[in-house]
């Protein structure tokens, strides 16, 4: 499977750490301290006339672009790790495949919402099943969630990471490219179930255990593509990687950090947004896109370019 064109928009308008910080009734001290240590001083969010799916209608015409003349998009797969409901969240998936002459009128439309920040693995993993099928040829996987409609506080989990708005759109079909995907991997560790529900104490144990949990997704490929690879992971916040990179085995290792001070951590859309600046064919390595999410879920997938030397597609 390969990614045939990807889009991505990361909204301009942002909400900073201390507006949040206060609104939750903390001192300018927490939101100072917080800033340092994880490296988070804002995050982004729609404008007050945007919505999720008007920012998927706008992707999907970019994806259109690259259509070949007569090819549609069959099948529609929306991922999304905030299943709550909210009108900018919410996305009519049928309205979108009416308004767009390239959805074929019988393309299937799905949702994937029950992962939190892995959640794009599991639309990854589907995409393949459906391309595997024969039964489709282009799929379109919509990825992204704003908090825009919701309480103010919803965007900080102390200790943690503070939330951000963003989307991306990628165009998927069968065989091989520049950004062929291959080793989806999905995991579930159901000993942190309470997930976005936790107390401080589970949001904490969590914490602690994301080099295992980062390390053991990781393991599922071979070594000297680890050692190659810029890893593209969720933003959770730069502290976090930064304890991982200390581990004498990781001490080499590539980690894409630049978003976190940008936008934040943006859910589920974060390995897509820094694949669109990190793709193996801008880089001239492969790329290991991951995402560790509050429950306990855990996804990867390794991206590679068929027209570079090195080029190893993992199972």
């Amino acid at each position: 499977m390969n990614i045939a064109s990807l889009a991505t928009y990361i909204p301009p308008t942002r909400v900073s750490l201390d507006q949040v910080v206060a609104y939750r009734g903390g001192a300018p001290s927490e939101a100072r301290t917080f800033g340092q240590l994880f490296g988070m001083r804002q995050a982004s969010t729609l404008a007050a006339d945007e919505s999720a799916e008007g920012c998927f209608r706008a992707l999907l015409q970019q994806l259109a672009e690259s259509l070949d003349d007569g090819e549609t998009i069959d099948a529609v797969i929306l991922v999304q790790g905030l299943p709550a409901r909210s009108l900018r969240q919410s996305v009519n998936l049928p309205a979108l495949r009416q308004a767009s002459s390239f959805i074929a009128a019988d393309a299937p439309l799905l949702t994937v919402n029950q992962q939190n920040c892995a959640t794009l693995f599991w639309g990854l993993r589907l995409a393949e099943r459906l391309l595997a099928s024969g039964k489709h040829r282009c799929v379109a996987l919509l990825t992204g969630d704003t908090l825009a409609d919701f309480d103010l506080a919803e965007r900080y989990i102390p200790g943690c990471t503070m939330i951000g708005d963003a989307f991306a759109a990628a165009l998927l079909k069968p065989g091989g490219g520049q950004r062929r995907v291959s080793g989806i991997h999905c995991f579930y560790h159901h000993g942190f179930w309470q997930g976005l529900d936790g107390s401080r104490e589970d949001t904490k144990r969590f914490y602690q255990a994301h080099n295992a949990l980062v390390d053991q997704a990781l393991a599922s490929y071979p070594e000297d593509l680890r050692e190659r690879a810029w890893l593209l992971p969720h933003n959770i916040n730069r502290l976090s990687w930064q304890t991982w990179l200390r581990h004498p085995d990781n001490q080499q290792r590539a980690v894409a950090t630049d978003l976190i001070s940008h936008s934040g951590h943006c859910y589920c859309a974060d390995p897509l947004l820094l694949l669109d600046s990190y793709a193996p064919e801008d880089t001239g390595r492969p790329a290991l896109l991951l995402s560790v999410g509050l429950g306990g879920w855990v996804g990867c997938a390794a991206i590679t370019s068929d027209v570079l030397p090195e080029a190893a597609h993992v199972q």
